[in-house]
């Protein structure tokens, strides 16, 4: 298991399976100080995956939106990140401006798809900042655009980066070590998800880093 994580997936329909006497210590702590979370079904479908890891699997990075949740999880301590977002109409040009570079806003002025090149910018910027233990205020400075590249680029060689589109209203990216498993090996999938097939697609990393 020296080189290996594992990322698991769930739909909103996976709720009834969420065990609150099998909560670790930390998250029986959130319940006491917060109890209105056991209700919600983003915190039920994310400790769910998390109670479908094996004990030894202590380091993650949770995601959740709209009751579905994602995790990705490693035994040893690694960067980690995952980030899930739904897709739905914004003024993506706009919210560039917020969490872009320049680059990468010029990068999305060029593109016929806008809202899957944003959602891509976005999952993968905040899986990133995830795996570096950032902030959402850092989004800007993780520029996926290179001034000699056309396409995205992650700007390091030690870590691998992946997207899937799910049921074409979900986008998904994990961050994780170079030296690991390639992420459709370890990838599991519960609830209505599971019948659907998810396609990962990998990006390159930039050669100049």
């Amino acid at each position: 298991m020296k080189n290996h994580c594992l990322v698991l997936l769930t739909s909103a329909d996976s709720s009834n399976l969420y065990d609150r006497h099998k909560l670790g210590f930390a998250d029986q702590q959130r319940i006491q100080q917060f109890p209105q979370l056991a209700q919600r079904l983003d915190w039920q479908n994310s400790r769910f995956l998390k109670q479908q890891l094996p004990s030894h699997y202590s380091y993650t990075s949770l995601t959740h939106k709209k009751g579905c949740a994602a995790l990705i999880a490693s035994a040893s301590c690694c960067p980690l990140g995952i980030d899930l977002e739904y897709v739905q109409q914004r003024d993506f040009l706009a919210l560039s401006t917020l969490c872009c570079s320049e680059l990468e806003q010029e990068w999305l002025t060029q593109q016929q798809d806008l809202a899957t090149s944003f959602y891509q910018l976005w999952t993968l910027k905040e899986a990133l900042i995830k795996a570096h233990h950032g902030q959402l205020s850092d989004l800007c400075k993780w520029s996926l655009i290179q001034p000699d590249k056309p396409s995205i680029h992650i700007p390091t060689h030690q870590l691998q980066a992946y997207t899937a589109v799910i049921k074409q209203s979900w986008f998904l990216s994990v961050v994780y070590p170079a030296i690991y498993t390639n992420v459709t090996k370890c990838t599991q999938i519960f609830g209505a998800w599971n019948k659907h097939d998810i396609i990962w697609h990998r990006w390159p990393n930039h050669p100049s880093v």
